[in-house]
């Protein structure tokens, strides 16, 4: 008995004993499974600089990358930094680039996250090396895809090329161009936009990114938003003449013609020697029924260029329709039985009629110098010749005509 009970004692000892190692047990493992998380961590960013430095820039990139996902290696402004210089490494290798074609795209992803973490800016001057070398390499490798016509990838690169070089605490507002460039291109029209206004914000190729972005949007059918774009523009750049004309355009083809009046009265004053402002400025005039301004308009145009086809023609054509419609006003005027005043008054307006048909002649014949086959010019001088008894010349261009059916 005694024994058996010696023996339950013992028993019972070695079942505490057992019970305390299994629980010491329990706890190493706990630790074990614990500390290979940030050994390993810190084994692959160990890892990843000697196989940088080795030159063996894949395997450095699988390391750094098996790293970053650990939360504490994470953190870690170093980790970022490596992750910076391996995937420029990789993007300065034509060949292996071509492999990790977004290895630019990560490397400014890591110098930029590299940048939050160094709170002190300890690490700045390490990190700039790569900043410049990356920002160098995205710009060539842009101007590459380009010549390729791979024009969104270009325009990616551009970005990245611009970014870069914003770390280093400068604008290239050339890079920021050319990626507005090419997403237009390759009809990425809200990052062309984007790029473009960026240009126009920073005062580069201005006012020239404001016209094309509104011909963008003119493109895509929203004069709205070309307007918007247009007379913003003109807040900074007032008399800017290329943005007076394009604006004047949305006007004239919405047939919105007391506007653009009214640009270009400020177009013209700005450049009085352009016949072309006058012409057009003309032709508003034209369509708002305000003749003689039209005639001064036109007539400053021919004062500056002569020959110039269309203020011939339109000047032409005005008196032209002046005439036509004296001539029916005294048709209108025709009773059975008409007083001495009314057929003497009937009388002048025809006349008068007649009279502006000459009028006409002298431009329309000009026109027809510059242009002897413009069908239209034709038509109205074989009406002139023939209500002003010139029938050899009325007999002329019906043959001309005629021969061109």
């Amino acid at each position: 008995m005694r024994r058996q009970k010696s023996l339950a004692r013992d028993v019972l000892v070695l079942s505490s004993i057992q019970a305390d190692y299994m629980l010491y047990t329990k706890q190493t493992l706990a630790l074990l499974a614990l500390m290979p998380l940030a050994l390993f961590a810190q084994k692959d960013v160990v890892s990843a600089y000697n196989a940088n430095q080795d030159g063996d820039y894949l395997k450095a990139a699988e390391f750094i990358d098996k790293a970053i996902e650990d939360p504490k290696a994470n953190v870690k402004e170093k980790t970022w930094r490596y992750r910076a210089n391996i995937y420029t490494n990789l993007a300065a290798d034509s060949t292996l680039y071509t492999q990790v074609p977004d290895a630019l795209e990560k490397a400014a992803e890591s110098l930029i996250k590299a940048d939050e973490l160094d709170v002190k800016q300890r690490y700045t001057s390490e990190r700039q090396a790569d900043v410049a070398r990356g920002a160098s390499i995205a710009g060539n490798a842009g101007i590459t895809y380009f010549n390729a016509g791979v024009y969104g990838r270009a325009g990616e690169l551009f970005v990245t090329a611009a970014e870069m070089t914003q770390m280093l605490g400068a604008v290239d507002t050339m890079a920021i161009f050319n990626s507005a460039l090419c997403f237009e291109k390759a009809s990425l029209t809200d990052r062309a936009i984007e790029q473009y206004m960026m240009c126009g914000a920073y005062g580069y190729q201005v006012p020239e990114v404001f016209l094309f972005v509104a011909n963008i949007h003119k493109m895509q059918g929203d004069t709205a938003k070309a307007l918007t774009t247009l007379q913003n523009a003109r807040g900074d750049f007032p008399r800017e003449q290329a943005l007076i004309i394009e604006e004047l355009n949305i006007y004239l083809v919405a047939g919105e013609f007391e506007r653009a009046k009214d640009n270009l009265m400020l177009a013209a004053e700005q450049d009085p020697t352009n016949e072309i402002l006058w012409f057009s400025l003309g032709s508003v005039y034209d369509n708002l029924g305000m003749q003689d301004e039209a005639v001064e308009a036109y007539s400053k145009s021919l004062g500056i260029k002569p020959d110039y086809f269309d203020a011939n023609y339109n000047l032409g054509a005005l008196y032209f329709n002046k005439a036509v419609q004296m001539v029916n006003d005294a048709n209108d005027m025709w009773k059975p039985r008409m007083s001495k005043e009314e057929s003497t008054k009937q009388s002048d307006m025809e006349a008068g009629g007649k009279a502006m048909f000459s009028t006409a002649l002298p431009f329309l014949e000009k026109a027809l110098d510059v242009d002897p086959n413009d069908r239209e010019t034709l038509r109205s001088l074989r009406d002139i010749y023939a209500r002003v008894g010139m029938d050899d010349k009325m007999l002329e261009v019906s043959a001309k005509l005629k021969s061109m059916e």
